[in-house]
């Protein structure tokens, strides 16, 4: 449900209020661009591949994916990426994962979130993957540790960086010829699937052009409900019939239709019955 007389789609997403395309059609920061049928959150530019307005989840596309390589030629490159969001998302902490793929690598997600007085202070999660030679690595789909490896998103997060780094002396000359390149990125759960190739790749990056899917977390305010209820016109959730609930993953608040009631929360008249 979009707002009365604004598209409700770009291609085959749908775009319910408060997010929107075109002026008037949305509520700050929720603008989603509209390119050639594809949608795109305006605040961060990351494609947009679902909208959930029940959990207060946006599935994106996430193209950061960071690598290092160091070649047996003495040639190396480095690429450490990341995403910074509005303070109105979060990355999902249930949702996610680190995944990193290499030999002998510790893979990082350097993230900062907010503490007490509002003072931004960096959080670290990592994993570490070993393998000793191409025939130690794991011939599963699953990030198990040998060759790939895997790490909980932690929570509250709105910007971070990924890394990977070679731990030596483990990481040696017999590591290096057969896999030279370590990789790092957060992805949806279970939307990746290891294959034991990616260990002795240097084109990874390439073959996944376009990333993972990511799930981000949005509030509508970032006030609790306690604060929210009491702002009048401020106040997100217009329907009747409809309830605020305070998010686990942050500050903040969302919307939701009373028991018994389906639609939309944010517009007036939009939960029926």
């Amino acid at each position: 449900m979009a707002r009365p007389g604004c598209p409700d789609k770009c291609g085959n997403v749908s775009i319910p209020y408060p997010f929107g395309t075109g002026k008037g059609c949305f509520q700050e920061p929720f603008n989603v661009t509209c390119h050639e049928s594809r949608a795109y959150l305006a605040s961060t530019g990351v494609r947009v591949l679902d909208i959930n307005l029940t959990f207060g989840e946006v599935r994106v596309q996430n193209p950061n994916i960071a690598s290092q390589c160091n070649y047996t030629n003495g040639t190396n490159s480095t690429s450490m990426v990341g995403l910074s969001l509005d303070p109105f998302h979060k990355v999902s902490n249930t949702k996610n994962k680190l995944i990193s793929i290499g030999c002998s690598m510790l893979g990082m997600i350097v993230g900062l979130t907010k503490g007490k007085n509002q003072l931004e202070l960096p959080i670290v999660n990592s994993c570490f993957s070993f393998c000793t030679d191409a025939s130690s690595v794991d011939d599963t789909t699953e990030c198990a540790g040998m060759g790939c490896c895997q790490s909980p998103f932690p929570g509250n997060i709105s910007s971070f960086n990924t890394t990977s780094t070679p731990i030596p002396p483990i990481y040696n000359a017999t590591i290096q010829s057969f896999s030279p390149c370590s990789y790092s990125f957060i992805a949806e759960v279970d939307s990746f699937k290891f294959d034991r190739s990616y260990v002795s790749s240097t084109n990874f990056r390439s073959k996944y052009t376009e990333g993972f899917p990511l799930v981000l977390d949005w509030v509508v305010g970032n006030a609790s409900c306690s604060e929210a209820t009491k702002m009048g016109s401020q106040y997100a959730c217009q329907a009747m019939n409809s309830q605020c609930i305070n998010v686990s993953n942050g500050p903040g608040y969302r919307c939701n239709c009373s028991q018994g009631y389906v639609g939309n929360p944010y517009l007036q008249g939009g939960c029926r019955g």
